[in-house]
């Protein structure tokens, strides 16, 4: 007789009873304080593999082309004039932000040259999710109170207010601003939300109050605005009147090749200290991030984590088996980052799928199964329950970025065509990140919902 705690068990506890745990390689040590005064084996210089790092531009490798373009429509903002609304577009780790910030950090130093005060503000959308929450922040990443005398409040002032404020900010301090809006296409209305208009979603009315900062609130500064998305098509969903006064030239970056990302890593190779890195190291790291979209973010994550590996193994060299086992690590990481992004309904949807996936024999299944699971899902944890449209459509996204595969496929005359789904990522992963959420940590998945689901497809 199966007991009440495992009928009940859910998403949360099979998170709890899969989930990686952190761990380290080193053994232990009379001092464990002593790693504080020793000098690093490993690495020389471990700030040079930091995302977030810009290099010269000797060692921005394949984008030669893209920076010239992107200081074309900055240039003006060298002497304080508007320079032209652009999106970049491209997969995750193909340059763009990377691109942005070099070219706007030269931009902002030979206007300093010229006497222009240039402002530039870098906002990562992804971590605001509505226009009022990117306004304070680029607000705040402009303002310098002690000159202004501009409080921003996190809270507690119209949307409206939170723009005169930052209108005040940019006059008094500034010349021209270059306002970069990465991840812009996450500026969207939640997904069980009432249908919104073009206009009035969070990314429209941002992009519109900006592009006509000067025309309709009187502000002289020039405001140049650069939008980033991994979504190709996000041009395409703007607002007819955005397009007007925004305006924007599409840069697209295509996605780097083996060779291209082993050029990367070897210019950074510095990072290392010499003679630690066996000569697989930078090929091995390649290989794997060319798999993964030729992700560039993805391959020096990789090369530092192999580093980190071997370090914690009290290793003197880093070697094969040091990436390989960086590359599992970061996997688990992956799936995580990228599940912890995505909207609560997607996250159900890709949970159904999963659970499709792990708990039956079962690795290709229509989209009405996927569906009747999300619904039980999503009735289980009290969430609006979206058409089955809507639901593939919200799929549809992982789809380029390789978790999904779709395909209309026949299986005769008896059933016609049908729309098949299946899983490119391991299920146990993605239902262990899914559990990770407050939201879904509730789904059930005790035997009375494994029957169901096992039902649904068949023995």
């Amino acid at each position: 007789m199966t007991s009440s705690t495992e009928q009940m068990r859910t998403l949360g506890d099979y998170a709890a009873e899969h989930g990686a745990v952190a761990y380290s390689r080193s053994g232990s040590r009379d001092d464990p304080l002593s790693v504080l005064d020793e000098e690093d084996p490993i690495f020389a210089n471990e700030d040079l593999l930091r995302i977030d790092h810009i290099p010269d531009q000797d060692k921005i490798v394949g984008r030669n082309s893209q920076i010239e373009t992107v200081a074309r429509r900055l240039k003006p903002t060298i002497t304080g004039g508007s320079g032209k609304g652009t999106l970049l577009l491209g997969k995750s780790g193909s340059g763009k932000t990377l691109v942005t910030r070099y070219v706007s950090r030269e931009v902002e130093e030979r206007g300093k040259n010229n006497g222009v005060r240039i402002g530039r503000a870098i906002i990562d959308c992804a971590q605001r999710r509505s226009e009022v929450q990117t306004v304070i922040h680029l607000a705040k990443a402009l303002n310098h109170p002690e000159k202004t005398g501009v409080k921003i409040p996190h809270s507690g002032i119209a949307t409206g207010a939170y723009y005169d404020r930052l209108w005040t900010i940019i006059d008094e301090l500034y010349d021209a601003v270059i306002v970069v809006l990465d991840e812009i296409d996450r500026l969207a209305p939640p997904d069980d939300a009432p249908s919104v208009s073009p206009e009035e979603a969070e990314d429209s009315k941002l992009l519109m109050q900006l592009s006509r900062a000067g025309e309709e609130n009187d502000v002289e500064a020039s405001l140049t605005v650069i939008g980033i998305s991994n979504d190709l098509k996000y041009g395409d969903r703007l607002d007819t009147r955005v397009e007007s006064s925004f305006a924007p030239d599409e840069i697209v970056f295509p996605a780097y090749d083996a060779n291209q990302l082993g050029d990367i890593l070897k210019r950074r190779r510095e990072a290392y200290r010499p003679g630690v890195l066996s000569e697989d190291i930078i090929p091995l790291c390649s290989a794997f991030s060319a798999q993964e979209h030729g992700d560039a973010r993805r391959a020096l994550d990789l090369f530092r984590l192999a580093g980190e590996v071997a370090r914690d193994d009290d290793a003197d060299q880093v070697r094969g088996e040091h990436v390989r086992a960086a590359n599992d690590d970061a996997e688990v990481t992956r799936i995580q980052d990228l599940i912890r992004g995505c909207p609560t309904q997607a996250k159900i949807a890709i949970a159904a799928l999963a659970a499709l996936d792990e708990f039956t024999n079962r690795s290709h299944f229509k989209s009405t199964a996927m569906y009747q699971v999300y619904r039980a899902f999503a009735e289980a944890i009290g969430m609006n329950v979206l058409g089955q449209k809507r639901i593939t459509d919200q799929l549809r996204e992982y789809e380029t970025l390789k978790i999904i595969d779709m395909k209309r496929t026949s299986d005769g005359y008896r059933e016609g065509t049908y729309l098949q789904l299946s899983l490119l990522d391991d299920p146990s992963l993605l239902l262990q990140s899914v559990g990770l959420d407050d939201h879904c940590s509730g789904i059930p998945i005790g035997p009375r919902m494994r029957k169901q689901i096992v039902n649904l497809v068949g023995k």
